[in-house]
C-alpha cells in the first residue's frame, strides 16, 4: 500500500576527486570554431529528452550568433533528429553526434550543457557531471532537476518543452559571460556541498537503521 510518510530522499552521492583525469576535447574536431559559445546536451534521442526542444530552441535565436549546439547521445546522429536539424535557421551550427568515447571532455569543453527532458527525470547524471566541470547547466522543472540547479545562481531552470524561454536562457548565458562563468563555478560549489558521496552513504545507513 502505498504511504508517503514512508517515502525517503536520498540524492544521488557524487566525489569531485573522480573527475580530476578529465581532459578537454578540441570542439574544433567536431566542426566547432575557435571561440564560438558552445551548447552540448548528452542524451539518448528519445522523446521525453526534449533534444527537438532543444533544436527548435536553437532557430529561435537571433540570427548569425556564433552559437553552436553539440547534440550527442544514442541515435542522435538519425532521423528524426536529421530532418529537425537540416530545416533549422541554425543548420550549419548543430551537430549531431553518436557514441564517443571522451563524452565528458566534450562537454568539459562546452559553455552550457542543457537538458531539455520534456517528463520523466530522477536527478540526472550528466547534469551532475556538467557542474562537476563548471559548465553552467540549463534543465527544465521535469523531475528533480529544480533541487539540482539553484535556478539563477547555479544554472537557469526554463519550463518543460517551451523553446522560447530556452532560447532565452541560451541567449543570456551567451551575452552575460561572466554570470555564466559565476554560474558555473557555483554549479561545481553546489555538487562538492550538496551532493557529497558521503551523505549518500550516510543516509543509506540510517535509512537501513531505522528499518532494522
Amino acid at each position: 500500500v502505498y504511504d508517503p510518510a514512508k517515502l525517503v530522499t536520498i540524492y544521488k552521492g557524487h566525489d569531485l576527486a573522480w573527475y580530476g583525469d578529465t581532459v578537454r576535447a578540441d570542439l574544433r574536431d567536431l566542426g566547432v570554431p575557435e571561440g564560438a559559445f558552445a551548447v552540448c546536451c548528452v542524451a539518448n534521442s528519445r522523446p521525453r529528452k526534449g533534444a527537438d526542444v532543444l533544436i527548435a530552441a536553437a532557430g529561435l535565436l537571433p540570427p548569425k550568433l556564433p552559437v553552436h549546439f553539440l547534440l550527442i547521445g544514442q541515435d542522435m546522429d538519425q532521423e528524426p533528429m536529421r530532418s529537425l536539424a537540416a530545416a533549422s535557421p541554425y543548420r550549419d551550427n548543430i551537430h549531431l553526434i553518436s557514441f564517443r568515447e571522451n563524452v565528458l571532455g566534450i562537454v568539459a569543453a562546452c559553455d552550457v550543457a542543457v537538458l531539455p527532458a520534456v517528463k520523466r527525470e530522477g536527478l540526472p547524471k550528466t547534469v551532475i557531471e556538467a557542474m562537476v566541470h563548471r559548465v553552467t547547466p540549463v534543465v527544465t522543472t521535469t523531475g528533480g532537476n529544480a533541487e539540482l540547479v539553484e535556478d539563477g545562481v547555479s544554472g537557469l531552470v526554463v519550463p518543460p518543452g517551451n523553446a522560447a524561454a530556452l532560447a532565452g536562457a541560451i541567449e543570456r548565458l551567451y551575452r552575460n559571460p561572466e554570470e555564466n562563468r559565476r554560474m558555473g563555478e557555483a554549479a561545481r560549489l553546489r555538487i562538492g556541498q550538496n551532493f557529497r558521496l558521503e551523505d549518500s552513504v550516510t543516509a543509506h545507513l540510517r535509512l537501513y537503521e531505522a528499518l532494522t
